[in-house]
């Protein structure tokens, strides 16, 4: 994109009964265009469920331009991103997001360890994307499949250490 700008595109695997677990877990809460939602100098480790409206990630050094931007049912949270890291996260347009702290984190972990991995994995999507913002042109899973494919390529050529055939 010429504007440097990556905007997250893909479809969220979050479904009716996750969103009523989430809501849940979690506190609706609502902010305004333009108010701040993470400093690096906050030390809460929530994870926010985006519900309505965009965020947008920044870095400190760069405020005026985003580093992605953030919609309906992404995720995003200290945990993943915002640790040791000089990050903001901004709203963009009025929000309604989902705020779950980190007990009630590790308790949704319990309770329903199969929407708390697709938590994970969006949460580590966006850790890739705010990471290597080169890479994000592409999407994810064709990322991680061409990774895959070429560890397999890479393996298969070469015998094994311990290859009892060899």
């Amino acid at each position: 994109m010429g504007t440097g700008l990556v905007e997250r595109n893909y479809e969220s695997k979050l479904n009716g009964k996750d969103w009523n677990r989430l809501e849940r877990s979690g506190q609706l809460i609502k902010r305004n265009n333009g108010k701040f939602l993470i400093k690096p100098e906050h030390t809460n480790r929530n994870v926010y469920i985006i519900k309505k409206g965009s965020v947008a990630i920044y870095h400190a050094e760069n405020m005026e331009k985003p580093l992605a931007v953030l919609g309906t049912n992404d995720v995003l949270g200290n945990r993943s991103i915002f640790v040791h890291e000089n990050l903001y996260a901004k709203t963009v347009a009025d929000v309604e997001l989902i705020q779950i702290d980190q007990i009630s984190f590790r308790a949704l972990y319990l309770a329903y360890p199969e929407l708390a991995i697709k938590l994970t994995t969006e949460l580590s999507r966006l850790k890739l994307i705010i990471d290597f913002p080169e890479r994000a042109s592409s999407s994810f899973f064709q990322q991680m499949k061409n990774g895959v494919q070429n560890w397999v390529n890479k393996n298969t050529t070469k015998k094994g250490r311990y290859c009892h055939d060899c």
